[in-house]
């Protein structure tokens, strides 16, 4: 039986920097998306002033961890796909975001906040893969033919 030492639990070091571009690019689209949604509460109900900032947020999103997260040329290719992980990761959290104001009576203000966080897994691994993948086989990964 294989074992697993303590190390290998670890990331690599090239992939904490990443990790760590990956929290300040989510950090900056954070306060991008919350600011927007604190603007929009005040005229809109807060599942569509949520809906409108998110939206907002996954161009903001896109770029940065685009060019700076996973540091590849934008495409045409990853733009088209990069929605799909926000879709994912609005359905979950919208779900949580619901769950936290009508059953767990969270401040409205604050709430996504935590839906951020609670979802930070997930939106990490699908923008991962879906910016480092290489879409096309006959392109290298920065999206140039061969």
């Amino acid at each position: 039986m294989r074992t697993q030492d303590a190390s290998s639990a670890t990331p690599a070091p090239g992939r904490r920097a990443e990790i760590a571009r990956f929290l300040v690019g989510g950090a900056s689209t954070t306060l991008v998306s919350w600011a927007l949604y604190l603007v929009l509460l005040r005229w809109l109900p807060y599942v569509v002033a949520y809906s409108i900032a998110y939206v907002a947020g996954i161009a903001w999103s896109y770029f940065a961890n685009t060019l700076f997260v996973f540091r590849r040329a934008p495409s045409v290719a990853r733009a088209a796909l990069f929605p799909l992980v926000y879709l994912a990761q609005y359905l979950a959290g919208t779900v949580l975001l619901m769950i936290l104001v009508d059953v767990l009576h969270a401040p409205k203000a604050f709430a996504p906040l935590a839906v951020i966080v609670l979802t930070l897994p997930l939106t990490y691994v699908l923008s991962r893969h879906v910016i480092t993948a290489n879409p096309r086989p006959d392109h290298d990964a920065e999206g140039k033919p061969r």
